[in-house]
């Protein structure tokens, strides 16, 4: 039998991510997952969008008898569909184009999926309004505009790990002072908390690591949702 198991992630912000793709793809080597080769399972973490699409073609034209797929990161509704976010870039996927590598194909999506529809008019009328506003009040209102946009949650940023010290400085607590680097720092027009949380992480955990002697590990929880339902931290001026 023709078999391939496909384990997709996006780990922006979700590093459980990479504990689910490395769980799941031990579950499938073991018998109890059904004694799966290495060179039937494949993981894509982060990937393009194009290069997905491609490898799934290639996959559709093997004549496989069997796939397994996973997806474990952000995703959210639009209409009858599940939309996948692939990587930091925020390229989706729609969950129709996973469909049909071979005829018996089970697919499991560890992620949200909230609906899209009123992102959408948010956007819009964040576009007609901006235009007409110019002042530090266009700042304010394309901030709430923004926060408005996401999807309700109970986002969590922790400075350090259970049974861990949080380590301050004269200039201010180590995690906090990253994070707020972070978020100083725009790819787009927002810095989202996730990413903000990640940019901070490193440079927090090295600080304690040398200038400390310990061990400061950032944790947040965060929903899996797509990036625009995602709450942001800052704002580009």
């Amino acid at each position: 039998m023709k078999r391939k198991a496909i384990l997709i992630g996006n780990t922006s912000g979700l590093p459980g991510v990479k504990v689910d793709l490395r769980r799941f793809s031990g579950f499938l080597a073991s018998n109890t997952g059904g004694a799966w080769y290495t060179h039937e399972i494949e993981v894509h973490t982060d990937v393009a969008r194009v290069n997905l699409v491609t490898r799934l073609t290639q996959l559709k034209n093997k004549g496989l008898d069997y796939a397994v797929v996973l997806f474990s990161g952000h995703g959210g509704q639009f209409r009858k569909e599940t939309v996948l976010e692939l990587n930091k870039s925020g390229e989706t996927i729609e969950e129709s184009v996973l469909r049909g590598l071979a005829p018996r194909q089970l697919t499991i999506f560890d992620c949200c999926r909230c609906y899209l529809e009123p992102i959408q008019k948010a956007e819009s009328v964040e576009r007609m309004q901006a235009a007409f506003m110019e002042s530090a009040s266009s700042v304010r209102f394309r901030y709430e505009s923004r926060i408005m946009q996401a999807v309700p949650q109970q986002a969590q940023l922790y400075s350090c790990s259970v049974g861990q010290v949080s380590y301050d400085t004269p200039d201010g607590g180590i995690y906090l002072t990253n994070l707020l680097k972070a978020a100083s720092k725009f790819d787009n027009k927002f810095k989202l908390v996730g990413a903000a949380h990640e940019e901070a992480q490193g440079p927090t955990f090295y600080h304690s690591l040398t200038k400390n002697d310990g061990r400061q590990t950032p944790e947040c929880v965060l929903p899996k949702c797509l990036s625009q339902q995602q709450l942001i931290l800052s704002i580009k001026g």
